[in-house]
């Protein structure tokens, strides 16, 4: 081996089509046909073609509405949570992944509907020149981080891979900064993109966040994920088509790849990660194309059937507890039949009575009255703190009553009416531990936001001794609380799922208070 060279393992050129996807439009023909070129095609009314059609068309979808992609020569179509959906012949995807099938019909958002046609493609030309490596080189030296060399797409940026788990004995704060899917680095006609997955903490390349679209790499990026510590340098090295089928040579000049010269703190990425995996949502898995539902096969029956099933059941029951079960005197058994029949109405009215104030506020929150909701979910409480039914509909109910309001007046910058919101807030949680908290992570957004509006903008200057003493309280308490601060964030997101854009504005934020001077950016 030459000197100047270094083995950076097995490179895989650009995954060829082995299998062409056109979606032909049945409810807008004048659209045309989506013929899909590239490996990974990206769904959202923002993305090209989609964002040249009427807005009346486009706009039930979302940003990252889907992503349709090949993988192992099979298409396969993901819904990415979008608001309106993405259904395969009239069924939902669902936060899922679906093979695609010659003739199914997708539907986006309940406005655009396609018929898919895959028909075997001739290879692709091989490019005169294609990406060897990839090479993310941590810009602090002291912090102890390891150059990444990829040879191999795509590649998943994630706190539980290995490539940044290994930090979370040393820096466990830091790598909670990262999202179990955060970004990925994929190849689109041989040039690498990076593409932000949703993240909690963002994506960023510079001092830019990225949005729901994928950018392009160039060498000399700089490249950060959650946060102002996984920090890297991009270095991207070309060679000629038709190297050796194994094993790829790259010139690492050390001027422009020093950390890759030392093999002990290189992380070499030689496989291929898969879109399956990417685009996999853990959090709601969908059941098994082939799995059997055991209901499904059984007959079924009315409501009141299953009334007067139970009611049944439980008349057996209660005899069989008296002593009648076997008697067979017709006038004896009439009594108990009669007394077992009046225990049992006993019973249920009893059930019906426990489970009402739920119910009425269960009905209250579907018919979409949630400050009615949240108030008599508090004065309940009041009396009955422990019931947990009753905490979780009081929190739905106060977070839908005034979170939506409260973040269209915070980023109107009516501070003002933000600060009242917040105080009703806690009014409605009073007597609800488990809402208390989730307003508490409000009021510091809030606070944090109407700091950085107070002192002109996060990356103005340090005024004076007070300004810095609260701007380093502040990233201090994001760093020092972070996994407090996340499960807040995604027990609201949950709720109400537009707080993760105010919650994403605020944490690109502290990231510039940090670099300002309160910290070292780690949020």
């Amino acid at each position: 081996m030459a000197p100047d060279e270094v083995l950076v393992g097995k490179m895989q050129a650009p995954p060829l089509q082995r299998v062409g996807i056109v979606l032909e439009p049945l409810n807008h023909p004048e659209l045309g046909p989506l013929a899909i070129d590239d490996g990974l095609f990206a769904i959202g009314r923002t993305e090209p073609p989609f964002a040249a059609y009427p807005p009346e068309i486009v706009a039930d979808l979302s940003r990252r509405h889907a992503r349709v992609f090949v993988e192992g020569g099979d298409a396969y179509i993901a819904d990415l949570g979008s608001k309106n959906g993405t259904t395969i012949n009239g069924v939902a995807v669902r936060h899922g992944i679906v093979r695609l099938h010659d003739g199914d019909e997708v539907g986006l958002a309940r406005v655009l509907a396609y018929r898919v046609r895959l028909q075997a493609s001739t290879p692709a030309a091989a490019p005169a020149a294609r990406l060897a490596s990839l090479t993310l080189e941590p810009e602090r030296a002291d912090l102890g981080l390891e150059a990444i060399v990829i040879t191999s797409f795509p590649f998943l940026i994630s706190k539980v891979d290995d490539t940044f788990a290994r930090y979370k004995e040393k820096e466990p704060h830091q790598v909670g900064y990262l999202s179990r899917r955060h970004a990925h680095i994929f190849l689109k006609a041989g040039v690498p993109y990076v593409e932000d997955l949703g993240s909690t903490n963002g994506t960023f390349i510079g001092a830019v966040r990225l949005d729901e679209h994928a950018h392009a790499l160039e060498d000399g990026d700089v490249l950060a994920f959650g946060g102002h510590h996984f920090v890297y340098r991009v270095r991207l090295q070309w060679e000629q088509a038709g190297p050796e089928p194994t094993v790829t040579r790259v010139s690492l000049p050390p001027a422009a790849c020093p950390a890759a010269m030392d093999a002990d703190h290189t992380t070499f990425v030689a496989s291929a990660g898969s879109f399956l995996d990417i685009f996999c949502a853990d959090e709601q898995p969908g059941a098994q194309e082939d799995e059997v539902n055991p209901a499904a096969a059984e007959p079924a029956h009315s409501k009141s059937d299953m009334r007067r099933g139970k009611a049944a059941l439980m008349t057996a029951a209660l005899l069989d507890a008296m002593g009648a079960a076997g008697d067979t005197d017709p006038a004896r058994l009439r009594r108990w039949l009669a007394m077992a029949g009046a225990l049992v109405v006993a019973l249920i009215l009893l059930f019906q009575l426990a489970g009402a104030p739920e119910r009425a506020l269960q009905g209250l929150v579907d018919s979409g009255d949630f400050a009615t909701a949240a108030r008599l979910a508090d004065d309940r409480l009041a009396r009955d703190p422990d019931n947990a039914d009753m905490k979780a509909l009081g929190t739905e109910a106060l977070l839908k009553a005034e979170l939506p309001q409260w973040m269209a007046d915070l980023k109107a910058r009516r501070f003002d009416r933000t600060v009242q919101a917040e105080a009703r807030m806690r009014r409605l949680g009073t007597h609800n531990a488990d809402a208390r908290v989730l307003v508490a992570e409000i009021a510091w957004v809030g606070d944090v936001e109407r700091f950085v509006h107070a002192r002109g903008g996060a990356a103005a200057p340090v005024r004076d001794a007070a300004d810095g003493a609260r701007l380093s309280r502040m990233v201090r308490q994001w760093q020092d609380e972070q996994p407090a601060h996340q499960r807040a964030f995604a027990t609201i997101s949950a709720y109400v799922p537009a707080f993760r854009d105010t919650y994403a504005q605020a944490a690109s934020d502290l990231r510039k208070l940090a670099l300002t001077g309160g910290g070292d950016g780690n949020e």
